[in-house]
């Protein structure tokens, strides 16, 4: 089977932000708001495609992720997990996570079909030491470490059926892919998706109707579209060579939203690269699945 190409001039800029670290775009269908976050930056941002509007909320630290709540939103900072509201702003910290470690920061999170919230940890102070975990919170409330030993969690999606989770600790460059126990919420059988060569990590990912993931790949200027076996099926060119990570939204599902980092890059390349750190837009066929929502908090 040939891959498919998507060229570049096909991806156009929807929120120019200028992030620092643009990361973990959410479509939130209730309104049709894409959210999405600047980590060094501190900022949890929002986009409207029906109306184009943008939205910018300063936070009090680094945030790591963006998922939905009955009551608005969750987003997660460096010490734990807080209610969001657009018309209140930042709330109380619902979930402390980590919160005596000065270390370390929340990165990357999805909720799974039973609202549950997986998401990881990671060093914040440049060491690259893998100090992070990947955790579990429960529907009873308790926050469960599933993995130690972490240096950059990422990737963290599931399969339309709820069966397959998939994770990457970027150092490792290879994606993971796990039968995924819904009643239980274990992870089992790890088998390696894909591997990058030495110059590219995977980042964020997200999956589609059909179950196929759509990973970033970091100074491979490019997203991919994997099927569940790993086969390579589509390639987005992209005008940035630090994607993080796509999320699909829109009014059907078929807009491919990628954050963006400018973060690393050199003056050379940033003049080269001018939407860098700024959330990209491409259309595509196959839409994405409804996100879930965290089922207690």
């Amino acid at each position: 089977m040939s891959t498919r190409v998507i060229e570049r001039n096909a991806v156009v800029p929807v929120h120019q932000a200028n992030a620092l670290t643009g990361e973990a775009p959410f479509w939130d269908e209730r309104t049709g708001t894409l959210w999405w976050i600047d980590i060094q930056g501190q900022r949890l941002l929002g986009f409207s495609p029906k109306s184009g509007q943008q939205q910018v909320y300063n936070l009090p630290s680094m945030p790591g992720l963006v998922a939905a709540r009955d009551q608005g939103l969750v987003v997660g900072l460096e010490d734990g997990l807080y209610g969001f509201d657009p018309s209140h702003g930042l709330g109380a910290c619902l979930v402390p996570v980590e919160a005596d470690d000065p270390r370390t920061r929340i990165n990357d999170g999805k909720v799974d079909g039973e609202g549950r919230l997986w998401f990881g940890t990671m060093d914040k102070t440049g060491s690259g030491e893998p100090i992070g975990r990947l955790y579990r919170l429960d529907r009873d409330g308790m926050l469960r470490a599933w993995r130690s030993d972490v240096a950059v969690p990422n990737a963290i999606a599931f399969a339309p059926d709820g069966k397959t989770f998939y994770f990457t600790d970027s150092r490792t460059r290879v994606v993971e892919a796990m039968r995924y126990a819904r009643d239980s919420g274990e992870p089992s059988n790890v088998e390696i998706l894909v591997r990058y060569n030495e110059s590219e990590s995977p980042d964020g990912a997200c999956v589609d109707a059909e179950g196929a993931l759509w990973i970033a790949v970091v100074n491979g200027h490019r997203l991919e579209r994997r099927l569940p076996d790993g086969t390579l099926d589509t390639i987005v060119e992209l005008p940035v060579s630090r994607p993080t990570m796509p999320m699909l939204g829109g009014s059907d599902g078929r807009m491919l939203f990628i954050t963006s980092q400018r973060r690393f890059l050199s003056t050379d390349r940033l003049n080269a690269e001018p939407l860098a750190g700024d959330l990209l837009a491409v259309r595509v066929d196959v839409p994405g699945q409804p996100m879930s929502r965290l089922a207690f908090l």
